[in-house]
């Protein structure tokens, strides 16, 4: 007697493995530089740098969708918001700015691997032979204000290990994720030139008022305010009409009026003031701080035995650094 057994084997079709034999790069890539900038603008310097990728996929490969996300990690100072360049000095210091996905600068370039922020997304179609192109632009801006910032170069750096790509696959549509697999890394550097600036903030005139011919040793004050940038040495200089330079002038009447009121601009309040004029020896030395300082300008007259009438001069402030 013979035992027939049948059964059925399960049915196994093979088809062609999926190829990955995908290729992408990143050209173009270039220093992300702010120029020259000022500490004391209250408007945000800004820039930009465009780099292109390209993607392409092998004969044999039936892939024919890709997502590539551009990540921009922390910079130097181990954050990413706000981002920092550093100046060794002296004195040392940094500079805030930030990096944006889009011209409104509202979207921060992150990256897929630190929680809070979002890299920028690439979905490539590879339906052919033909390799993709595409570009994307860093916008970049510093952040103000930043008045404290020191004169001088300062950098950031990104290595290949945060300005990098991850690659995700897909076969008919880009995935809408960013993937594990790696991508071409596109290190650069961002820069700035923080230049030595002062500026005259504020300033008032001096009045002396209504005086009698009879009077003496007449005097009055007013304020003026300068903002030098940071450690950045300067001095402040008062040249009167007639061009002196020991800050002594003369205050005029009306044209049909020959007298003149001879006046003297001082630093320290009183008649025997410091005189205050616009060469080195006499004029008012400072070092900046980024804030403004005021100072107080003194004016005396020694007579008003003079003709009746409404003297004026004007004086020119100077500051030098």
């Amino acid at each position: 007697m013979r035992l027939r057994v049948l059964f059925w084997m399960g049915s196994l079709s093979l088809f062609p493995g999926v190829g990955h034999a995908l290729s992408c790069s990143v050209s173009g890539v270039q220093p992300v530089n702010f120029g020259n900038v000022s500490p004391l603008s209250t408007a945000g310097a800004t820039t930009s740098m465009t780099f292109s990728y390209t993607c392409s996929k092998a004969l044999t490969d039936v892939l024919s969708a890709v997502t590539l996300c551009f990540n921009l990690g922390a910079s130097s100072n181990g954050q990413i918001n706000p981002r920092n360049m550093s100046f060794s000095g002296p004195p040392p210091g940094t500079l805030s700015y930030q990096l944006y996905q889009n011209s409104g600068y509202t979207q921060i370039w992150g990256s897929q691997n630190q929680a809070g922020t979002a890299p920028v997304m690439a979905q490539v179609n590879l339906l052919d032979l033909v390799p993709v192109t595409g570009s994307l632009t860093v916008y970049a801006r510093l952040t103000t204000p930043q008045t404290s910032a020191a004169p001088g170069n300062y950098v950031d750096r990104f290595t290949s290990a945060t300005a990098s790509v991850t690659i995700n696959t897909g076969i008919l549509l880009p995935p809408t994720t960013c993937g594990s697999g790696v991508g071409p890394s596109f290190p650069f550097t961002v820069t700035a030139n923080v230049t030595k600036q002062c500026s005259i903030n504020f300033v008032n005139n001096i009045n002396m008022g209504s005086v009698t011919m009879n009077q003496s040793s007449i005097a009055a004050n007013n304020t003026l305010g300068v903002a030098c940038s940071n450690s950045t040495p300067y001095s402040i200089g008062l040249s009167p009409s007639n061009g002196s330079t020991t800050g002594s002038g003369a205050m005029k009447g009306r044209s049909t009026n020959t007298d003149t009121v001879p006046y003297q601009l001082r630093s320290t309040s009183g008649q025997s003031g410091v005189p205050w004029g616009s060469i080195s020896a006499n004029s008012v030395q400072g070092t900046g701080s980024g804030s403004v300082t005021a100072y107080t300008v003194y004016a005396t007259v020694p007579s008003a035995n003079y003709a009746p009438d409404n003297y004026a001069d004007t004086v020119t402030i100077n500051v030098t650094y």
